[in-house]
């Protein structure tokens, strides 16, 4: 079974140099370039063991302690789709228009030619390779790659599905979560159409080993290409589905995670009481009633850190293809996750909320020759800055699109103060701010939260309406209105 995988990658591999295309303009000496690698997760929440979380990631931790760990990186959107775009663009969704997962970013106005990060690069002398998801969706098996992959962005795109089978194995006739009991369902409904969570908040191992998983396959193809050398630099992008939902992984990762010794997140009775009437409730709140009412969330949590740390086994079958491969000494490594992920916190599920547990998203970045390895930091950064960073770290000229800043500065001088603030959006004209110790929220409707993280980490407790806290607010407000001026 090995052999024929080998013979699968390698044959793979031959196409991918057979069918390669690379631009000479404008005119560098491509021998100097460094690789870039970006591993790209789902979902991925700050549990992680390298932010001191329950979840057992220690190819995240060892990466951590190789490079540099942002404990304080926020999402531009905290949504799948919007929040790869403004990455792999470099603008923000007030810029590009995409908002929320529906839709192709492509088909909003000025976006048929926008330059992404892969296309940016080729024009560099960059070989452009994708695996698993790294724009909204993966590109599938099909002989037709999927729109949502942009598969104009790429030289070459590994085609392969995403995370893992067995989801089929916990829905219903109704195809909805056998554990709810049929309390989503009502008489008529679409079974074919069910409601999101209904169907995907499911939980438990799939039948298959972790080798068998397409999640695994995207990480050995990448480990594979990562263990070759190449004659042209290159920007090789793996994404890994779980812990997406649904959380489904390998018996090996459920056996980490004992369901009597998981500890469900705190959950504050009244910690609604002082938030906004906008933000009391959306879509998942009805589903995360439902998950306490039938003891699920125990159950849900132990499923979501097994994931977790399937995750970061793929990562480390990744890592083993630099460890062992022509490309240890020449290659950018950035390891980000795409937005934060809520287990019942706040009434929420999964992301879609600008609090920090649905915002907060590991980044852990590794250069050639780095200095201060190892070293963290807690300033707010945002995902926005990762386009201008990477053209900074391989000696790229910037385009002027780019809305982000580089994170070169913090990389580099261990007492670097940044000014700019981590704003994020979650649909339009609901903005949060991070700066510092603060999250400055202001929705829509002009109603405003404001949370002290040094205090006050998990966000129980809304200050905007202490005493004492004026001068905090006027500075994080007015972010807020130059960006809604600016996109007016």
């Amino acid at each position: 079974m090995k052999q024929i995988q080998s013979k699968i990658i390698l044959a793979s591999f031959a196409f991918l140099l057979a069918g390669s295309t690379y631009s000479q303009s404008p005119k560098k000496t491509i021998a100097t370039k460094p690789n870039i690698l970006f591993i790209a997760i789902d979902d991925m929440n700050n549990w992680t063991s390298a932010m001191g979380g329950a979840a057992k990631t220690p190819n995240m931790e060892k990466l951590a302690k190789e490079g540099k760990l942002f404990t304080n990186a926020y999402c531009v959107v905290p949504a799948c789709n919007p929040s790869r775009v403004a990455i792999l663009t470099g603008v923000r969704p007030e810029t590009s228009g995409q908002y929320t997962n529906p839709g192709n970013f492509r088909d909003l106005p000025g976006n048929a030619d926008r330059v992404t990060l892969p296309k940016y690069l080729q024009e560099f002398g960059y070989e452009a390779v994708a695996a698993g998801k790294i724009f909204h969706n993966g590109r599938g098996k099909g002989d037709v790659p999927d729109p949502q992959s942009d598969p104009q962005s790429w030289n070459y795109q590994f085609p392969n599905d995403v995370g893992t089978k067995g989801h089929q194995l916990y829905l219903d006739k109704n195809n909805q979560a056998k554990w709810l009991e049929g309390a989503m369902y009502t008489e008529g409904m679409n079974i074919n159409k069910p409601e999101y969570l209904s169907k995907f908040g499911v939980w438990g191992v799939t039948p298959e080993k972790k080798e068998e998983t397409s999640d695994w396959k995207n990480a050995q193809f990448a480990s594979n290409y990562l263990g070759e050398k190449h004659d042209k630099p290159f920007f090789l992008a793996v994404g890994l589905f779980r812990p997406h939902s649904p959380q489904i992984a390998p018996q090996e990762f459920f056996d980490m995670y004992p369901l009597e010794s998981v500890k469900v997140p705190e959950l504050p009775s009244d910690d609604m009481s002082d938030v906004p009437e906008i933000a009391k409730t959306n879509f998942s709140s009805k589903f995360v009633s439902l998950v306490k009412e039938k003891g699920q969330l125990q159950k849900a949590t132990q499923a979501y850190l097994a994931s977790m740390s399937f995750a970061d086994a793929c990562i480390g079958k990744i890592l083993e293809g630099i460890e062992k491969g022509p490309n240890k000494d020449n290659t950018i490594i950035v390891l980000w996750t795409d937005h934060g992920w809520q287990l019942a916190q706040k009434e929420r599920w999964e992301k879609f909320s600008l609090w920090k547990q649905a915002t907060n998203s590991p980044l852990i970045i590794k250069y050639p020759n780095m200095k201060n390895v190892g070293v963290s930091t807690n300033q707010a950064v945002s995902l926005l800055d990762l386009f201008p960073t990477v053209l900074d770290l391989s000696d790229i000229k910037k385009p002027d699109f780019l809305e982000g800043t580089s994170l070169v500065p913090l990389l580099t001088d261990l007492n670097h103060k940044r000014k700019e603030p981590a704003i994020t959006t979650y649909e339009k004209g609901n903005i949060s701010v991070e700066k510092g110790d603060w999250n400055f929220i202001q929705y829509v409707d002009g109603s405003e939260e404001l949370y002290n993280h040094r205090k006050d980490p998990k966000e129980f407790k809304n200050l905007i309406n202490e005493k004492g806290n004026e001068a905090i607010k006027k500075e994080l407000r007015s972010y807020v209105i130059q960006l809604k001026n600016k996109t007016k």
